[in-house]
């Protein structure tokens, strides 16, 4: 996201330049106009926001392991990989186009309402395990799209490996407390 963001500024520079987008002041001060100068500082809010100001309380026992910047995993207390959390700058119209697990398919997509914001819930039915393993069955997989305070998307994806209607409650449970840390001034 840090990169994407860069680019925009990169690229934004380049436009006004390119474009003369500027003009020079009394002392030969390069200036931006007013339209560029709001692209870049919309660019630049945008980045403020990330996975660095998520609040979120996991269950007793469990831990958030931030060792990607890019995505953190939600670890269980058995030290297992129960989920995962991304980030996307906000989007009014956001369109959530995350792959879906290979041999899975949607089986209920709602909109629920969290104290952070609104939040799409999409419930796959995933295969246990691949043909070539010879695991058979299926379990649930849980995608939640936060939308918070219109500043930043959290994409957050969980399982338990079952169909147990508690787990989805689980992943509710957790998705109720996120929060958002403002940056430092």
């Amino acid at each position: 996201m840090l990169t994407t963001n860069k680019k925009i500024i990169a690229a934004l520079s380049l436009l006004v330049v390119l474009t003369g987008c500027f003009s020079s002041g009394s002392e030969g001060n390069v200036q931006v106009d007013a339209d560029s100068q709001a692209a870049i500082a919309s660019a630049g809010e945008s980045q403020a926001y990330g996975l660095s100001s998520l609040v979120i309380e996991l269950p007793a026992g469990w831990e958030l392991d931030r060792g990607d910047k890019l995505n953190y995993l939600m670890m269980n207390e058995r030290g297992e990989a129960a989920g995962r959390i991304s980030s996307s700058p906000y989007e009014a119209n956001y369109e959530f186009k995350h792959a879906m697990p290979n041999h899975s398919s949607i089986i209920n997509d709602e909109t629920i309402q969290l104290p952070a914001g609104s939040c799409r819930l999409i419930t796959l039915d995933a295969d246990n395990g691949t043909a070539a393993s010879g695991i058979t069955g299926t379990h649930n997989t849980y995608y939640g799209v936060v939308s918070v305070k219109d500043k930043v998307i959290y994409i957050l994806d969980f399982t338990n490996l079952d169909k147990d209607p508690k787990s989805k409650q689980q992943f509710i449970d957790i998705l109720n407390t996120i929060s958002l840390e403002e940056p430092d001034a």
